[in-house]
This record gives C-alpha cells, structure tokens and sequence, in this order.
C-alpha cells in the first residue's frame, strides 16, 4: 500500500512539475518574444527610415552595443548560480553586491577605451572611417545597459519568470516609443538622431536600474572579499564564456564589414536581424535553463526530468525554425520590403545552423551548475577559432561574399553542437563520479 501510494504521488507531482516548468518556459518565451519582437520591429522602423548604406553603419553600431551590453552577463550569471545555493538573505546580497561592483569597474574600463578602441575598429578592422562616432556611442550606450540586466537577474533567480520577462521588455519598448513618435512626426529619420535616441534611452535606463540595486544592497563601500574572489573565480570564466559566445553571433557582421560595401552589409545585416526570431526561443530556454541546471545536478530524477524537459522545448523551437525556412521570402518582404529580397537565402542557410545548436543550448548550462566553466570558455574559444577560420575560408580566399558568412556560420554551429553535447557528457559523468553522486 505505502509502495503504491508512493508511486501515486510521484505520477501526480512529476506531471505538476512538467506543467509549472512549461509556465516557466512560456512566461520567459513570452517576455523574450515581446522583447526581441518590438526589437525587431524597431529594426524594421530604422532599416525603412535610413538607405542601405545608412543601416549598414547602423548594423555596426547596434552589434558593437549588443556586445557591450551582453559582455558582463557573465557576473549575473555567477550571481544566480551562487545566490541559489546561498544560506541567508544577507550572503545573497553580498553576491549581489559583488556582481554590480565588478560592472561598475567594467563601465569605468569601456568608458575609457570607447574613443580608442572605436577608433582602432573603424578605422583598421572595418576600414569604415564614417563608422568612428557610431561605435564610440554604441559603447556608451551598451555599458549602461548592463545594470538592467542586473535587477533582471534578482528575480531570476527568485525564478519570477513573468515579471524577470517583463523586465527585460523596458528597454525594447521605451527604444520603440521613441522610433514612433519620430515615424510619426514630420521629421527625415537621420542616422545620427536614431543614434541619439539609442544614447538618451539607454543611459536614462541604466542610471534608473543602479539606483534601484544600490537601494537594495545598500553602498559599496565594503564589499566582502571572500565573496568577491570566489565569484571572480568563477565569474571570469563565465565573462569569457558569454565574451565568446556574443562575439559569435556577431562575429559573421564584423567579418563581412571588412570584406563587403555598407549596402551590401546591410542585405546581409537583415538576415542576421531575422535570426532574432530564433533568439527568441533560445532565449528562453536560457532564461529558464540557468537556475534549473542547478537544481538538476542534485539528484537523478531531477536531471532526468530536466533532460526531458530540455529536448521537448528544443523540438518544439526547430519546429518553429522549419515553419521560418520556408516562409522566409515572405517574412523579409514583408518585415523590411522588397529592396531587401535578397536577403532571403542568406536567412535560410543561417537558419539551418540552429537546428542543431537550438538542443546544446539548455544543457551548455550543466557546465555552470558544475562549477565548469573553464571547459565551456575553452569549447567557445574553439567555436569561434573555427568559425574565424572558416569565415576566412569562404569570404577572403574564396570571395564567396554573403553566402559564404552564412555557411561559414551554419557549419561552425552544427560543429560546435555536436563536439559541445559529447564533451559535456563526459565531464558530467566525471562531475558525477569525483562529488559521489548517483
């Protein structure tokens, strides 16, 4: 009788667990597609208002922000890792402290290096002298940004999915009322006034959000330095990590303006904005992934359940990839017009990529549950030599131009997948084995 109950209770609880994580997956599905929805539509908005060659300098600008923006995410990261583990409200607000000490450091370095390092970009890496001043604003713009992913990730970690969603909706949103009210006013769309809103908006929001944290933890003054140096411990492997993997998604734009005119730069820069479509499902198995990879190393039947719940969201998003691939022709023509037609192969071979790569993404964070962030730096340090490389290959030696970008990321994505998924089986069997776990 106690066995059957048992048993009983376990069928009830796993399919109530199932449901509350699909809640889990959708909140933060719906967050990160309203999010990256009226991002796009805000790129839609800009691609119309400016030419080719204006939105090819924008391209550059809004990638070195992105960049900028998503660099530190590594410190939240840490920060939801070690705060889920922690004993009392105070420990955690002592990782929350040292997560928003380590950006305010990081905000003092890119303010200082944003003329030069934009000047060495524009002028050597792109030859694009006329791109100098948009990637110095890019870099003010993306190092404020960095707070309101900070308070995102308090109630991350709280796994408040619906309101961490919304939350990182305020940026896009605000972005998009601005673009609005200029679309609608009678007032030409210039490069250098889009811009300014991006500057105006994403300071007034990082100001906001530091205040907000400082409320919460108090001044930073003191700051325990056990706390600090165990999470930049961790954290700098994880900077590296999220470094390597947003430099990636980005690397094809950075590559290809070298090699392309900014017309030709921004037919391809449309392609890469549609991807967003697949970041936002992935971004939602991230969003959710995180604080359950650290619960799912604790016993087998957590890990199994997380395994399960991990690849049907995966199938599910590859079946939304499908349905993109073969209405692509329709969704660039009707997204940014027909001028950007062209763009509609370099999408569907784009899209191929993230077939494969779309299952890695929800168990790349057993690597942080683990403490092993050090074999995740290493396996997108390789993905990106490799996708240099390759890039080298099909757009500098074999000229084949925007097709090239697109395959040469497709076969890097399908690689690193593939390698990504064994490595991680067996330093998760050798994680199991050395902490005496099932």
């Amino acid at each position: 009788m106690g066995m059957r109950m048992g048993s009983e209770r376990r069928s009830v609880t796993t399919p109530m667990r199932l449901v509350r994580t699909y809640i889990d997956y959708f909140y933060v599905f719906f967050g990160s597609s309203f999010a990256r929805g009226i991002a796009l539509l805000n790129t839609m908005i800009i691609a119309r208002l400016l030419g080719k060659a204006d939105w090819g300098v924008f391209s550059l600008f809004y990638v070195v922000m992105i960049l900028t923006w998503q660099l530190p995410l590594a410190f939240d990261a840490v920060f939801v890792t070690y705060a889920k583990g922690a004993k009392s409200a105070a420990q955690k607000n002592e990782f929350l402290k040292t997560a928003i000490v380590l950006k305010v450091f990081y905000m003092a370095l890119v303010l200082v290096l944003a003329y030069p390092a934009s000047y060495v970009l524009a002028c050597y890496v792109f030859k694009k002298p006329e791109a100098l001043l948009p990637l110095v604003a890019a870099m003010g713009s993306g190092v404020f940004l960095t707070f309101l992913m900070t308070v995102a990730s308090t109630l991350q970690e709280q796994e408040r999915f619906g309101a961490f969603s919304v939350l990182n909706s305020v940026y896009t949103f605000s972005i998009f009322l601005c673009l609005s009210t200029l679309w609608a006013l009678p007032i030409t769309g210039s490069l250098p006034l889009i811009i300014g809103l991006y500057i105006v908006v994403s300071v007034s929001i990082g100001i906001v959000s530091l205040v907000l944290l400082l409320k919460r933890v108090g001044h930073l003054h003191t700051v325990d330095t056990h706390v600090l140096s165990e999470s930049f411990a961790q954290g700098k492997w994880v900077f590296g990590v999220s470094g390597l993997y947003y430099l990636f998604t980005r690397i094809d734009v950075l590559f290809l303006a070298r090699s392309v005119d900014l017309e030709v730069l921004g037919v391809y820069s449309v392609a890469a904005q549609l991807i967003n479509i697949v970041a936002v499902a992935t971004g939602a198995l991230a969003g959710v992934a995180l604080p359950k990879a650290a619960a799912a190393i604790q016993d087998q039947d957590s890990y199994r359940r997380f395994v399960r719940e991990s690849i049907g969201a995966a199938l599910l998003i590859n079946l939304g990839i499908i349905a993109l691939i073969m209405l692509a022709p329709w969704v660039v023509q009707l997204l940014f017009s027909a001028k950007y037609a062209a763009a509609t192969p370099i999408l569907r071979i784009l899209l191929i990529g993230w077939l494969l790569h779309t299952f890695f993404v929800p168990f790349s964070f057993l690597f942080f549950a683990t403490k092993d962030s050090r074999t995740r730096f290493f396996l997108e340090l390789g993905k990106l030599v490799v996708g240099v490389g390759v890039l080298y290959l099909f757009v500098s030696q074999w000229d084949y131009g925007l097709w090239g970008g697109a395959w040469a990321m497709t076969i890097t994505l399908g690689v690193y997948a593939i390698m990504g998924l064994l490595i991680l089986k067996m330093q998760f069997a050798r994680y199991r084995r050395k902490a005496g776990l099932w």
